[in-house]
């Protein structure tokens, strides 16, 4: 069952999951509006069905989710409502979120979850889920690690939803600490490798859930993430109105975002992702990069939560877990199997 399946990354993951089973399943599409929901099943050459769904009414949750494997949730949720009906019928729950506060609120959930042998993922995708597994891989033949940069190089034809963009813009609009300061988000500049890129890239700190996840897992305190867009004449349009207070409200314009931004399907939406570790290899200071690519951050997003589902229903994984807990990066990619994603190692 996939929860939000009507958005644009819902509609992926569907397609996704499809093609990583090989259409060995029954794909259950959700939403609350039924013509739209129903059309959206009909669309898929496949035994696809509908069922209404109200993320935000528990007792529809209750009597919906049951009699089934695994639920995908695409879609933002204020209560967990969705991982405590999984928890009830032991079913499998995989979920996109990025955000630490709703996380906290399925951790809370945890012991209920162990207790009744369900897995409940969170944070899967591309940015968080996938730049885990790179940090993952990235430390792994370190002794010590003295500090960790996480960089994001998005796209502006990124073929993302209106909640994706909000998404976005709502991580990019909080506070940082950086080097045991509280700075503004998208402030702070450094420079970093992409891969496919002749020169360095400007990029911006923001603060990022999976930062928090991964000092409380790994035990490492110096880890930073950072963004910006390929176009600099964007990156300092989002920095001004940043700085003007417009991207705390921007919800309320979504109906003008929705027109503004446009996906041009003819143009290419590459993202790039990458990792540099810094600390000790063989007693010797080392710096190392850890540099991905793929050719759609929402596309790479679905195939990662597809494949992390199929990943935690093979392992039987318990308990609240971040992709890195479950599985790594090779075997990710494995599963994934496009191409499109490259990844490439450079040690200093």
């Amino acid at each position: 069952m996939v929860v939000g399946a009507s958005g644009v990354l819902g509609q992926l993951v569907c397609h996704e999951l499809l093609r990583i089973y090989n259409h060995q399943i029954r794909l259950i599409v959700t939403d609350y509006k039924t013509e739209r929901g129903e059309k959206l099943a009909n669309s898929f050459n496949t035994d696809a069905q509908f069922q209404y769904l109200n993320a935000n009414d528990e007792e529809n949750v209750k009597q919906v989710i049951k009699n089934i494997d695994t639920v995908v949730v695409v879609l933002k949720q204020k209560n967990p409502y969705i991982q405590k009906a999984c928890i009830d019928n032991k079913i499998l729950c995989i979920d996109v979120t990025p955000f630490y506060d709703f996380v906290e609120k399925v951790n809370e959930l945890n012991e209920d979850a162990e207790n009744h042998d369900v897995g409940l993922v969170v944070m899967s995708g591309f940015f968080p889920g996938l730049s885990g597994l790179m940090v993952k891989k990235a430390i792994s033949n370190f002794s010590e690690v003295t500090e960790i940069n996480v960089g994001l190089l998005q796209n502006t034809n990124a073929k993302a939803g209106i909640s994706g963009i909000l998404d976005m813009l709502n991580i990019i609009a909080q506070p940082v600490k950086f080097e045991n300061k509280v700075i503004s988000g998208f402030t702070n500049k450094r420079k970093m490798y992409f891969l496919h890129h002749l020169k360095e890239k400007e990029i911006r700190c923001i603060d990022h859930s999976e930062k928090a996840i991964l000092k409380d897992k790994l035990g490492i305190n110096s880890i930073n993430y950072w963004t910006s867009w390929n176009v600099n004449a964007f990156n300092k349009l989002v920095s001004f109105l940043r700085q003007v207070g417009f991207i705390e409200n921007v919800h309320k314009y979504k109906d003008v975002l929705s027109k503004v931004v446009k996906h041009k399907p003819h143009k290419n939406e590459h993202a790039f992702l990458t990792v540099e570790v810094k600390g000790i290899i063989d007693h010797k200071e080392k710096v190392k990069t850890l540099a991905l690519s793929t050719s759609s951050d929402y596309h790479t997003t679905a195939m990662a939560t597809a494949s992390l589902a199929k990943i935690a229903q093979q392992k039987k994984v318990k308990g609240v877990v971040s992709p890195f807990e479950i599985t790594d990066i090779d075997e990710l990619l494995s599963e994934i199997n496009c191409p499109d994603i490259v990844i490439e190692e450079v040690e200093k």
